[in-house]
């Protein structure tokens, strides 16, 4: 009789092995029975078997059938304007404004449209940046431009001011054989050194109502000569000036030391230029300037140092010849050419910078 010793023993995993096979999925068997509850993986059924079921299921039709009647997805259209005025745009921003207006105007007609309207609002959007990027850049370049325009004509200006100037002192001395300079004259012909020259040349200067007010005998500052000497005078107001339109003005001549008018005020004749009218100074844009009716004019000194003549923001200045030509002198210009310049007869010819 066999022992407990003789017989096999159950190994541990022989229980895993066995579990294992009651996981595995079983085939199905014809004479299983049906069971709601089993959730064994089947095998689908074959093709042939199911001909009759799935002659119920909807299919797919041919895209060839003339019968279809679904709604169809359209194509994606375009929105040519707004692509037009996207491309504008871009490009007026990067040309600082030039095509921007008519990629705005593209971009606002596009909005219009039913599609595109993306692109449109993007076209606006780029190309109003355009058009204030392009107009600062372009303000920027241009107000040198303009400020250069306004100087100009503020130059020529103040040259056809001392051309009139000019054309009263020799028309003056036309009339009367002199000219009266730095100091005005009365009715006796008697000078006054109270009174500018500017008051003498009134008349020659379409201003003979100012000239008629004045007491030729007073003094410019007096009670009788005040309300004349307080009329602001065109030609006497310089478009250069720091206060143009006032009653000061910057047109002065040099007077005494061999200049053009003599420090007494005696008066002078042009055959007094010995030097040539068309080489000698008679007035002279100053950078300091006074009321024009005071006689308070540039004293000239051999020995003595030159008045300021330019202005600090400008290289050159304007003078009034004896001729009545205005000359452009530069801040270059040496002292001595300008010293022979003043002088009306000491023989010195100007210098190659004049």
């Amino acid at each position: 009789m066999p022992t407990d010793d003789d017989l096999p023993r159950k190994r541990p995993w022989d229980n895993d092995r066995h579990d294992d096979e009651a996981d595995r999925p079983r085939r199905r068997r014809p004479g299983d029975d049906e069971d709601d509850h089993d959730e064994r993986p089947r095998r689908r059924p074959r093709a042939e078997d199911v001909d009759d079921y799935d002659d119920d299921r909807p299919r797919r039709r041919p895209r060839g059938d003339d019968d279809d009647d679904r709604p169809r997805r359209s194509a994606p259209q375009s929105n040519g304007l707004a692509i037009a005025g996207l491309i504008l745009s871009v490009l007026g921003f990067c040309t600082c404004g030039l095509a921007a207006v008519p990629g705005i105007i593209c971009s606002a007609i596009a909005m219009s449209k039913p599609v595109g309207r993306g692109l449109a609002v993007a076209g606006l959007v780029v190309g109003l940046l355009g058009v204030l990027v392009g107009g600062s850049i372009g303000v920027g370049l241009m107000l040198p431009a303009v400020q250069k325009v306004r100087e100009a004509a503020a130059r020529q200006k103040n040259s056809n001011n001392m051309k009139q100037i000019g054309l009263a002192l020799l028309n003056q001395e036309s009339a009367n054989g002199t000219m009266s300079a730095p100091y005005a004259t009365d009715n006796r012909g008697q000078v006054n050194r109270d009174l500018s020259w500017r008051v003498g040349v009134l008349p020659y200067i379409e201003q003979d109502s100012v000239y008629r007010q004045f007491d030729l005998s007073q003094a410019w500052n007096s009670p009788q000569n005040q309300r004349p000497a307080n009329t602001m005078i065109g030609t006497y107001s310089s478009p250069l000036s720091a206060e143009p339109g006032s009653t000061k003005t910057p047109y002065r001549v040099f007077y005494g030391g061999g200049a053009m008018f003599n420090e007494d005020g005696k008066p002078v004749r042009i055959t007094d230029v010995a030097d040539g009218i068309s080489n000698t100074i008679m007035a002279v844009h100053a950078v300091e300037e006074v009321p024009w009716a005071q006689p308070r004019e540039l004293l000239y000194n051999p020995n003595a140092p030159l008045p300021q003549l330019w202005a600090n923001n400008r290289p050159v200045t304007q003078v009034l010849m004896a001729d009545g030509s205005v000359r452009m002198v530069k801040k270059t210009v040496s002292e001595q050419t300008l010293r022979n310049a003043i002088t009306r007869s000491d023989g010195q010819r100007l210098g190659a910078d004049w």
